[in-house]
């Protein structure tokens, strides 16, 4: 094998740190008629490979990126020894399409989520979350890799090791980690928290697919390159339970066991099935008595819903902003100040407690107010566009129970046969209805 030629200003990356930032490149010829340089950038470097054409004019291409700060792939990022070889085997004559532009930047994975969280997430309800889902899950390990370099196995590989991954522990604020509780504990053997651990491989999945369309289409990644993160397939995952719904009677224990402004703050989940966040954000003005509604600004969606109320809503609402200037917080708290995010947690446990209620949150407060509304109407389409759902999809896998059911239909026609039952026995509902 041909000895690689030494050149010491640029063989090192060391070296070629302490060289100056300048537009010309520093050369070193590795074969007769065929020159290796090295171009410094203000951010990294670049190799460049110089060469005589048949008219005896030199012609220059872009090689790759030096491995400066990056890690050498042998493809995108080349060490000395790699840009050696590659100069060497050039025809510049035949190709004088210098490498893509894309290449150049040396993009890593972490650069793609930071233009998607920038130019796409900025200001949604989903923000906060992605960015914290991306800094647990991929910006120590994957995130570092080059974009144009990783692949189809690399993405599942990755996505494997999120679901094997332990949960990050969780507790009420004031509360150390050992206080945790044991009922909710991570076992890695059931299949709760497997199932529980690929949904959350599946949510970050899902994340950085997304930022590497978007950056594709945005023409910050090489339209040549394959599109290898579309054959990376989540979990398939069963259909989980639907979600918490109260009664009417839970509803009124609930109620009655809460302070005031909570009371307040829950009677208006219940009346328009906004989030919490949703609500903390309402303002005095966002209500309209001409029109019996309520402006409600979705922060998961972006959409801006004018949700009407019923007569119990628009009384609500009604006293709500009586005499208040539209600036105003719509919901308080007992000092006077806003509701914000985990002000509710601890009273709506306690009220929960009180209440002898189990799981209860303002996610249950606004599928609680779906249910409702799929009761009174059954229509589908009609619940999810007051719930601000892009399509009924959504609605109808955590709503189908309540739809008109065609097979209960037909099983009612069913004749009697004749079987009787103790008629003592009752249920304890049915006896202090009937007292």
């Amino acid at each position: 094998m041909a000895r690689t030629p030494r050149e010491h200003k640029i063989e090192t990356r060391d070296a070629r740190g302490k060289l100056k930032v300048r537009s010309e490149p520093y050369w070193r010829q590795v074969i007769p008629g065929t020159f290796l340089g090295y171009r410094k950038g203000k951010n990294t470097g670049a190799w460049i490979v110089r060469q005589r054409s048949e008219d005896g004019a030199y012609v220059e291409q872009r090689l790759a990126t030096a491995n400066d700060h990056l890690d050498a792939d042998g493809e995108v990022v080349l060490s000395y020894a790699d840009a050696v070889k590659r100069a060497t085997a050039a025809q510049l004559a035949e190709r004088n399409a210098s490498a893509p532009r894309h290449l150049r930047d040396g993009t890593t994975l972490n650069d793609v989520l930071d233009y998607y969280l920038a130019e796409h997430l900025t200001g949604k309800g989903s923000e906060a979350n992605s960015r914290g889902q991306i800094a647990r899950h991929v910006r120590g390990g994957i995130g570092k890799r080059l974009a144009t370099a990783l692949t189809a196995d690399d993405l599942r590989a990755w996505h494997r090791g999120v679901a094997a991954k332990a949960p990050a522990r969780r507790t009420l604020q004031g509360k150390r980690k050992s206080e945790a509780n044991p009922a909710k504990a991570y076992k890695a053997t059931q299949p709760e928290s497997i199932r529980a651990r690929q949904v959350s491989a599946n949510r970050v999945l899902t994340i950085v697919k997304a930022a590497l369309n978007f950056a594709w289409k945005q023409d910050k990644l090489p339209k040549d390159l394959p599109a290898y993160w579309l054959k990376v397939a989540p979990f398939s995952i069963t259909d989980d339970e639907p979600p918490r719904m109260l009664d009417t009677d839970e509803i009124t224990r609930l109620l009655n066991a809460s302070p005031a402004d909570l009371r307040t703050l829950l009677s208006g989940a219940l009346l328009t099935g906004a989030r919490f966040g949703e609500l903390c954000a309402m303002n005095v003005g966002d209500y309209s008595p001409e029109q019996g509604t309520v402006t409600i600004r979705q922060t998961k969606t972006g959409k801006t819903l004018h949700q009407p109320l019923t007569r119990e809503g628009v009384a609500l609402f009604d006293a709500q902003t009586a005499g208040r200037a539209k600036a105003d917080p719509m919901f308080t708290k007992a000092d006077g100040t806003r509701w914000a995010k985990d002000h509710a947690n601890r009273p709506m446990q306690a009220a929960a407690e009180a209440a002898k209620l189990d799981d209860v949150s303002f996610k249950v407060t606004r599928a609680t107010y779906g249910k409702l509304l799929l009761l009174a109407t059954r229509d589908i389409e009609m619940v999810a566009k007051a719930l601000g759902h892009s399509d009924s999809r959504v609605t109808r896998k955590h709503y189908a129970q309540y739809l008109p059911n065609e097979v209960a239909a037909a099983v009612a026609m069913l004749p009697a046969l004749g079987i009787t039952t103790d008629a003592k026995v009752a249920r304890i509902g049915d006896k202090r209805k009937a007292g």
